[in-house]
């Protein structure tokens, strides 16, 4: 597709032609650009994408999309001048690619807490009834029959596109995403044309991105108001306010008349169970929260005309997602958990289901992209719950581990909680081991299937959390 031909529909201010050769691809990463590629130069969070244009036409480039008046031309190089780079990104990458998403149909999961699981449990759901699910989310894509890393919750539209072009070729028929605040508001998903919109609940997250609540619920309702159908958690007070701005929304609750509503939870061996519109479920999970995201991905099955009965039948073998609430098999007799829990909410969930009458280890810290309050918040909540804290590293990016650390104890004080600060992981991991007894639990809170620590600003250093585990359990 040459460049006259690609720029019909494309919002741009001014162009600049010259060459006409065919367009190969498209990247706002001048380090991933090759022969015919456009460079779209972004002014990013951390850098100007702007001052990449000469790596860029050395590595091949052959347009240039821009936003700032004053760049050199060179010859034989088109430009194009646009007025938001990132709409310009997402248009193009879209038209290049053939619009993907529009030969598929899909499900976006946004939300603070339970994206994930909800994701996997509608295309578990989906896939067991004999309609294909592929996922894209925090863990990277999974499209069934290939896996394809992935660098952010809600990857680089230009990153999506491709998936997309994949999950084509694999004959599935539909892709559930997770889609993050930060992917909503930096236009990564613009122009996908959306199904089902799912919002699981609201909390405080994000706010030194997002500044206040308001403009974070704001980013949420981008997916929100923006598909075909929406699924909506409706004892959640945001959740109360996004049904106000969409028409016909589908509701799920436990606690409310709603769509989709939990009625009759018990806990049983296996987990929970629970009833909708008289038909009995069973859940392997022990989280009241569980039952909220299970019931977001039975009212999208419900929807697409699937029996309740034959929702609740797959449903029973979910077996929930690697280290969300993952037990680590040990021959100590001690509970040792992993989950990527890192909002004072995610902590409050877990912390709610387990046993009072056994002593809790949390080993955790907290990214140095939060707030103080947030900081703060957990540290409390680890306390009111009676938690022993082993505050430790966890992604300190900008911040020290010093700051992030007295944070957190600020918190633990409020409720006089008890608390021990060991900088490296692995140490800290190790002395909660060695505290606990038999039947008691360690919590390694945070990390999840991450695989890195971000110790100083983006940089990334390896980190498993559940190898290092198992390392620890090896030298005890």
């Amino acid at each position: 597709m040459n460049i006259e031909k690609l720029l019909e529909g494309i919002d741009y201010i001014d162009k600049n032609i010259g060459n006409d050769r065919d367009i190969e691809g498209i990247s706002s990463n001048s380090r991933e650009i090759k022969e015919n590629y456009i460079f779209l130069a972004i002014k990013g969070l951390e850098f100007d994408g702007h001052k990449f244009i000469g790596s860029a036409i050395e590595n091949g480039a052959s347009t240039i999309v821009y936003t700032n008046k004053d760049i050199d031309f060179r010859g034989g190089i088109n430009y194009i001048r646009v007025d938001d780079s990132r709409i310009a990104l997402a248009q193009i990458s879209n038209k290049l690619s053939n619009y993907p998403s529009k030969k598929l149909r899909m499900i976006g999961v946004t939300g603070t807490n339970g994206k994930t699981t909800t994701a996997n449990m509608i295309s578990f759901i989906l896939t067991k009834l004999g309609d294909s699910c592929g996922n894209i989310g925090t863990d990277g894509a999974d499209l069934i029959y290939k896996t394809i890393a992935t660098e952010h919750t809600t990857p680089e539209i230009t990153d999506i596109n491709n998936i997309l072009i994949e999950a084509n070729k694999l004959n599935l028929k539909n892709i559930v995403m997770e889609t993050s605040s930060h992917g909503l508001y930096l236009k990564r998903c613009f122009g996908i044309d959306y199904d089902y919109g799912v919002f699981t609940n609201l909390s405080p997250e994000h706010m030194d991105f997002h500044k206040d609540m308001e403009n974070y619920f704001k980013a949420k309702m981008i997916l929100i108001q923006n598909c075909k159908k929406a699924i909506i958690n409706k004892d959640d007070d945001y959740g109360k306010k996004a049904l106000k701005l969409v028409k016909n929304p589908i509701s799920i609750s436990i606690n409310e008349e709603s769509d989709f509503r939990a009625l009759d939870i018990k806990k049983i061996d296996e987990g929970l169970s629970f009833k909708i519109k008289g038909i009995n479920f069973k859940l392997k999970r022990f989280g009241i929260y569980d039952i909220y995201n299970a019931l977001c991905a039975i009212a999208i099955a419900s929807d697409l005309g699937y029996r309740l009965e034959d929702i609740a039948d797959v449903l029973k073998d979910f077996k929930g997602v690697k280290s969300r609430l993952e037990f680590i098999e040990n021959d100590l007799a001690i509970n040792i958990v992993v989950d990527f829990a890192h909002t004072s909410t995610a902590f409050e969930n877990i912390y709610r289901v387990l046993p009072k009458d056994k002593d809790i280890y949390a080993v955790y810290g907290i990214s140095g992209d939060r707030t103080v309050e947030i900081r703060e918040a957990i540290g409390e909540i680890s306390a009111k719950y009676g938690v022993f804290s082993v505050i430790t590293v966890d992604d300190p990016k900008f911040d020290t581990f010093e700051n992030i650390s007295n944070d957190i104890v600020r918190g633990i004080k409020k409720r006089n909680g008890k608390y021990k600060i060991i900088e490296n992981r692995k140490d800290a991991i190790k002395y909660a081991i060695k505290s606990a007894k038999k039947g008691d639990f360690v919590l390694c809170l945070g990390k999840g299937e991450e695989n890195f620590l971000k110790l100083k600003a983006n940089i990334k250093t390896h980190y498993y959390e559940k190898d290092t585990i198992r390392e620890v359990l090896k030298e005890i």
